[in-house]
This record gives C-alpha cells, structure tokens and sequence, in this order.
C-alpha cells in the first residue's frame, strides 16, 4: 500500500490451452450421490422412473417429454472438485488494526499497529483463512502464496504453500505458513496475480481452479500496467478456466474500481450489473468491498469467503462418461430433485453469461456442467442430505 516508484524487471508469463494465449506483463518487483449409472435406458422404464414434472415450477421446461424416443442412462452427479490458490496481500499497511481503530488514511500515512491489544487487519485475514480452509471438503484443494516476497514488490512463480488436496496435515501446513508471516513492503498485486494465474495454468489439476485475490490496498509496484493487465491476463485466464474472486479490505478504498473490474473480468462478480468502470478509482461493487464505514472486518471477512467456497464448492458438475465412450453434448440434461417436491429438468440457458442465466452451461472445455446464476442459487439454498442433482444422458437436451 506505501507507494514507491520502483520498477524491477518485467516478466513474460505464457499461458497457452486450446488455442488461447495469455501473455502479461508484471513487474519483478460435496457430491449429493454416487457417481454410479442408476439407470440404463429403455424409454418406457425410464418414463416410469425420471419423475420429472411439467407442474410449471421455476427452470422447468413442461415440454420435454420423457416417453420420446430415446434410451436414457441417469448419473448421479459428481461435483467437480475445487483448486484454489491463495493470494494474500502481506504489505506494511497489514500491520493496521482496522477502522475505527486507525483509519485507512492514518494506515496509510504510518502502517504500524495503534493498538497491541486489538487485532490487526493481519490477524484477521490469518485467522479467517485458516478458518475457510479448514472447512474445506477433502475432496478439494488449496494452495497459499503472499504478495511481496522480499520486503519490496518481488513476487514468486512457486506458492508458499503449494495448492494440494485438504487433509489435516496440509491443512497445518497452511496454518503454520500464515502464522509465519509478518507484514512489511509494498503491494505487487498484478506481479502476484500473474504469477498466480501461471501456477494454476502450468499444473495438471483435476478440476476447476479459482485465485482469490485477498488485499487492503493499491498496485504501488506497476501501476501502468493495470488496464492491460485487467483486459488481457485476467480475462485470457477466464478463458482458460480460472476464475478469478477478489476481497478488498479497509485501506482498499482508492482502488475499488481496479478491483472491482478484476473481479468482473475474472467472472465472479457479485451480480452482473454492477460497476466495473474504470473511472472514478474509489467507485466499484463487483468484488467483495469490505471497506463501509462501521463494517466489523473480521465478521464481514469470514462471510465473504464462506460465500466464495459456497460457490467455489458448488454447482459445477462432472459430465459422466458415456457407455460408447463418447458425449453427444446435444443429448445431455440436468435434473435436479429438491429435498420437498418433483424432479425437474433444469434447461441449458446460453442466452446470457453464466452469472445472469437461469440454467445451465458448458465449461470452455466442454469437461463439465456449470449451472448458472438464479439455477444454482436454488441448487444452494437447498442443498441437504435429501435433495439431488443427476445428469441424464441420452434424450436431448432441453433449452431455454
């Protein structure tokens, strides 16, 4: 967060799958079932067995038709598992307790600790980091890197902590790596970020793979490479599958729009009209703004990230093998059992981006299904022991 006028080196970062290419440059300085096939096809038995409902219900398509003319095999569906890497801002102003302790101009003027006796904006983000890792299904993974590195604006290609599946001795070893952390130097979040998008793109990970983006303050290391960064790295690292989830603490405030278009380009924002415009700096609600005067920073960061491993943890599924080998992508559909009521087919809604559909999606790579926006907040309220996702295969696919 200090400002500085140093500029060490420049770094190309390649990222190249299916054709896309992301080049930028950045300064030195829980399955609700088996995944076992239930039903093999035969359109009359599985006309007795889908239950699926034309009552009119949300996100149910009262034209398909079950008895048509296909052989349909039901999946319960498998979520796909979750890699999430870890970009935690460990500059000097960290060392602030937060308002109204010390105010984000009074952090900014001398990043020290006022008060021994309260909690820093340091503490707050170790110990609610360890709390979201923690609960963390098994079946998924994480990774921990910091920005800087050196006590300056040096940045590294290598998590601190690589991104690995939890268990509890990685789980302490996570905790171990942030409890070993004491905040100094300055802010080099788009020398971090890349390197970070490099990590998750050079590993094979099995999976979906998200950054979340952790900071309390401005680029001070590469300013005039943020809207390039923005408009090439961010959003060529979306299209190769990593999805980008930003937390602005207190002393974030004169770089909400950077923040907030980073969040937008990465895919998570918040919801789709908000604003992502680069002027004025301090204007942006696309990310996770914890900056609002009388906010209790711990309570509303420990919200944040349980709300970023809901949607991290769910609502991607794994497209099951077919019997012959190969997917027709166009005889595939979704449906969604809730724990009080009928089976119902949730369509394929391409009609908007994902964030502002009401269905479901393909991934880029076609590898997984991705139900979107209004579909999967109704996936998440409900999600319990007696509600269920299947993918059935076989029939064609129900479009919005």
């Amino acid at each position: 967060m200090e400002h500085s006028l140093r500029y060490v080196g420049v770094l190309l970062v390649a990222m190249v799958a299916g054709g896309t290419t992301l080049i930028a440059a950045s300064t030195g300085c829980g399955a609700s079932g088996s995944d076992d096939v239930s039903v093999p096809g035969d359109p009359d038995a599985n006309a007795g067995s889908s239950g699926l409902s034309s009552s009119g219900n949300s996100g149910v398509d009262s034209s398909f038709d079950p008895d048509a003319t296909c052989a349909a095999t039901t999946v319960s569906a498998k979520r796909a598992p979750a890699n999430v890497l870890f970009i935690v801002d460990r500059s000097g102003s960290m060392n602030c307790n937060p308002p109204p302790t010390t105010t984000s101009q009074d952090c900014e003027q001398a990043p020290v600790t006022a008060d021994p006796a309260k909690p820093t904006k340091w503490t707050i983000t170790r110990e609610a980091l360890k709390s979201a890792i923690g609960a963390m299904p098994p079946t998924n993974s994480a990774g921990l890197t910091y920005f800087n590195v050196d006590n300056d604006c040096a940045v590294q290609a290598t998590p601190n902590v690589p991104v690995q599946p939890i268990d509890a001795a990685h789980v302490a070893l996570l905790g171990q790596s942030l409890d070993n952390i004491t905040p100094a130097g300055l802010t080099p979040i788009v020398g971090g970020v890349t390197l970070g998008y490099q990590h998750l793109h050079a590993n094979t990970f099995v999976g979906r793979k998200f950054l979340v983006l952790i900071t309390d303050g401005q680029e001070t290391c590469a300013p005039l490479q943020k809207a390039d960064f923005v408009a090439k790295t961010v959003v060529d690292a979306a299209a190769v599958g990593i999805r980008t989830f930003v937390i602005g603490a207190p002393g974030s405030e004169p770089s909400r729009s950077f923040l907030s278009q980073i969040a937008f380009a990465g895919q998570t924002a918040r919801v789709p009209t908000c604003n992502h415009n680069a002027l004025p700096a301090d204007l942006g609600d696309c990310h996770f703004d914890l900056t609002n005067t009388g906010l209790n920073l711990a309570t509303e960061l420990n919200k944040a990230l349980e709300a970023i491993s809901k949607e991290a943890l769910s609502c991607e599924y794994e497209l099951p093998a077919a019997e012959a080998g190969v997917v027709d992508t166009g005889r595939v559909n979704v449906v969604y059992t809730p724990t009080s009521g009928a089976p119902q087919t949730l369509p394929q809604d391409n009609s908007k981006p994902c964030a502002s559909a009401d269905g479901w999606q393909y991934s880029a790579d076609q590898q997984r299904i991705v139900v979107c926006g209004a579909a999967c907040a109704k996936l998440r309220a409900d999600e319990g022991q007696l509600s269920s996702v299947s993918i059935q295969l076989g029939c064609a696919t129900v479009v919005r």
